[in-house]
């Protein structure tokens, strides 16, 4: 081959890649993105960047290179410029371009079989979200590590040098910081020995001793949580249900029948052509004592097998790093096939009946991802300028839809820049579809009796969402308002805000940076709970030099009905109570909540007599 050969073998998937993912390149942030490059903010130390960077968060999970350090970094470098976090995506996504056609044709010792596999993996709609999601880029770091392991595994298997052994734990281990299926690679290392390199197996025994050390350690720090979307079945018939939903959105073809609205049969009819041609491939070559495609089916389902107990959250993404496996099975079929002769034509319209509705499909949806993202883009952008034209002001938001809520709104993205007085009006509520298993929307609207003070106060302005831009129809609106009866109370206050000064009762002090201290004894008004079953929540903070003295000793009553006491002390400073509201009290206007301290503090030069620092009271 010539060295201009050699360079286009190499740089071929590399461009297909970027020709095909284009739009993650320029896409913009979405959904949990905010969390994350909120993370910096919340860093004000030592202890605190430990905990950014190691806490268990989202769902208990680790991961502190591809979120925790990628996030703070880039955020402290970049800001809210989003295209410095994408092209390094995308420079790692070459990385793992190059080590998947490093481990193809080493494994196959076939250049063709190197070159297919990546681009048969990049057709793949696993894809989509983690090149165009920066959230998602734990998925593409882990495909590297995890790639590099395995080469320096093999290349120890060939050579029995130690350097390469020791290269294998120093990549293992930093793994675990990236994605937790890093537990998985003793398999996938054990699986190439017992099969290859019977003599190595035994090495990869301490590296399933490490792998069980960190199962058990993170299963014991994680915070548990009644998340529907990661409930857990192991069940057999539920794992063998959520595999075969992975195996039909990895083959593609029931999804693009269904996207371009054809006929069930030809889905079908794909899915077993293609099912058969895979699974009949590996069957035939293992009966012939040759076992590189069972290899790579194991790829396959040891990566995916801690995935399956998520019976409700299969999502394409997950098949990241599993469709690796079967990228190099189909690559080393053709390349077979190629050596056979007159079996290529058949092997290459398989790949092609997989290949284009998979890519057709790839196309469609990083376009929709990358859409999203820039509807978030245009409407923190123009709440930027909002507020730069009316300082100090609160921003409503009208005409807010389902997409953009989940796409942006719920993310918080306003607070990342300090932002905290940005809401949706209550028409807004009408247009998002709720999900009871993200919880409510009520903390990102502005209740109607604050929206009336507040515009008759003249301390907000109200902007309705329009395509891609932002229309002030705060005169309409105000209009709109003082035309109809006065709104009943707010179920949801915060009492640090001035628009809810009507429902703040006796016992308070004036509101500080955000939030007001209470006296020994004070009162909120609440409506009474819509139906029965809600509860009051409660939510502030004692100062340290109170819990210092000794535990706190705080009770409440609802509408003159005590409730269980509760202790405030050093270890759980933060109040985060939740109260059950009497069935008598659905429907009734207004009730009485107030709460009691057995002791207050004073700080020198203040005449005042403090109690806690809040906060909300909500009845949801």
């Amino acid at each position: 081959m010539t060295r201009v050969g050699r360079w286009l073998y190499w740089l071929t998937p590399m461009v297909f890649c970027v020709v095909l993912y284009w739009r993650g390149m320029m896409a913009w942030f979405l959904e949990d993105d905010f969390a994350w490059l909120n993370l910096r903010n919340h860093v004000i130390d030592f202890h605190s960047f430990l905990w950014a960077m190691f806490a268990p968060l989202a769902q208990g999970t680790i991961r502190p290179w591809s979120e925790r350090a990628f996030f703070m970094i880039f955020s402290y470098l970049f800001g809210l410029h989003a295209r410095a976090y994408h092209e390094w995506i995308f420079a790692n996504q070459l990385v793992d371009i190059a080590l998947l056609m490093i481990v193809t044709r080493k494994l196959t010792q076939s250049a063709l079989a190197g070159f297919l596999a990546p681009m048969i993996w990049l057709c793949s709609i696993a894809l989509v979200t983690p090149l165009v999601w920066a959230s998602a880029y734990n998925e593409v770091q882990c495909a590297t590590f995890l790639l590099l392991g395995l080469y320096l595994f093999i290349r120890y298997t060939e050579t029995g040098r130690k350097s390469f052994y020791w290269g294998v734990w120093g990549v293992f281990v930093l793994g675990f910081g990236s994605n937790e299926i890093n537990v998985v690679f003793p398999a996938i290392a054990a699986l190439y020995a017992i099969l290859f390199a019977r003599q190595y197996w035994r090495g990869t025994i301490p590296l399933f001793l490490v792998s069980g050390v960190y199962a058990v350690v993170h299963e014991a720090v994680r915070v548990r949580t009644s998340d529907y979307y990661y409930d857990m079945d192991y069940h057999v018939p539920s794992l063998a249900n959520t595999l075969w939903q992975y195996w039909k959105i990895l083959l593609a073809l029931p999804g693009f029948v269904t996207f371009r609205h054809l006929q069930d049969w030809i889905g079908v009819a794909g899915l077993i052509v293609l099912s058969a041609a895979l699974l009949g491939f590996a069957i035939w070559q293992a009966f012939a004592k040759r076992f590189l495609p069972l290899f790579f089916l194991g790829w396959f389902l040891i990566v995916l097998l801690p995935l399956l107990p998520f019976h409700n959250h299969v999502t394409d993404y997950y098949l990241f790093v599993p469709a690796i496996g079967v990228a190099m099975l189909a690559a080393y079929g053709v390349s077979l096939a190629w050596k056979r002769g007159w079996a290529w034509p058949l092997a290459a319209a398989l790949v092609l009946i997989y290949a284009i509705p998979s890519g057709m499909q790839v196309r469609v949806f990083a376009r929709s991802v990358f859409e999203r993202g820039e509807r978030t883009r245009h409407l923190v952008q123009s709440v930027a300028y909002a507020k730069k034209i009316h300082p100090g002001k609160t921003i409503l938001l009208d005409n807010v839809d389902d997409q953009l809520f989940w796409s942006g709104v719920y993310g918080s993205p306003f607070q990342i820049l300090g932002w905290h007085d940005v809401f949706m009006t209550p028409e807004c509520v009408t247009m998002i579809r709720p999900d009871p298993h993200f919880g409510p929307i009520d903390p990102y609207v502005l209740p109607a009796a604050a929206v009336a003070r507040s515009l008759e106060e003249g301390t907000a302005v109200v902007y309705a969402v329009e395509d891609n831009r932002l229309r002030n129809v705060t005169r309409t609106y105000t209009a709109l308002v003082e035309a109809h009866p006065s709104p009943p109370l707010a179920p949801f206050i915060d009492v640090g805000a001035s628009y809810f000064q009507s429902q703040v009762g006796e016992g308070w002090f004036g509101i500080e940076d955000g939030f007001r201290w209470s006296g020994k004894h004070a009162v909120v008004y609440l409506p009474g709970p819509a139906s029965p079953g809600k509860k009051l929540t409660v939510h502030g903070y004692a100062a340290d030099v109170q819990t210092k003295i000794g535990p706190l000793r705080f009770e409440l009553t609802i509408d003159g009905r005590p409730q269980p006491a509760h202790v405030i002390d050093q270890k759980s400073p933060e109040v985060h109570f939740e109260y059950d509201l009497p069935a008598d009290l659905v429907g009734k206007q207004r009730i009485e909540v107030s709460f009691t301290l057995d002791r207050t503090i004073s700080v020198p030069g203040d005449e005042r007599q403090l109690g806690l620092a809040f906060g909300q009271f909500g009845v949801q």
